[in-house]
C-alpha cells in the first residue's frame, strides 16, 4: 500500500539540478521543486545584472525525471501560467506574485485578484 504522505525535493541553491533530480527520482521522491531562491536571484542580479529564473533550465530538469516538477522563484504571472508548456504541471504562486519582488515582505497589490487571475488562466 502506497503511503498517503508524499515527498518533494526542493532544488534551491543546488548547482547540479539535473543530477540531483535524478538521484531524488532513484531514491523514490514523488515531486521535484525546481526553485530559484530569493537570495540566489538577488545575488546573481547584483553580481551580473542577469535575471535568474527557474525557467532557464526547467525543461532539462523535467526531461531528466518521470515525476511531476514544479517551478518556483520570482516568476511573473505570465511565467507561472507557462510552466505546463515546459512539462511542469504544478504551478507555484510565490514571490513576486504573493510578496514584493524587491523585498521579502507582503506585496502592496491585491493578492486575491492576482490569485484569481492565475486560476482563471490555468482553469479557464
Amino acid at each position: 500500500m502506497k503511503s498517503i504522505i508524499q515527498i518533494s525535493l526542493d532544488l534551491t541553491d543546488i548547482n547540479e539540478a539535473i543530477d540531483t533530480a535524478r538521484i531524488a527520482l532513484e531514491a523514490g521522491v514523488d515531486y521535484i521543486v525546481h526553485h530559484t531562491g530569493f537570495d540566489e536571484r538577488v545575488g546573481v542580479l547584483a553580481a551580473t545584472g542577469r535575471r535568474l529564473s527557474p525557467l532557464d533550465d526547467l525543461k532539462a530538469v523535467v526531461e531528466a525525471v518521470n515525476i511531476p516538477v514544479q517551478a518556483v522563484g520570482g516568476l511573473s504571472i505570465e511565467e507561472a501560467v507557462s510552466t505546463p508548456q515546459y512539462g511542469a504541471p504544478l504551478v507555484v504562486i510565490g514571490a513576486p506574485l504573493a510578496i514584493d519582488s524587491h523585498a521579502f515582505s507582503v506585496a502592496s497589490h491585491d493578492l486575491r485578484a492576482v490569485l484569481g487571475e492565475i486560476v482563471r488562466r490555468i482553469h479557464p
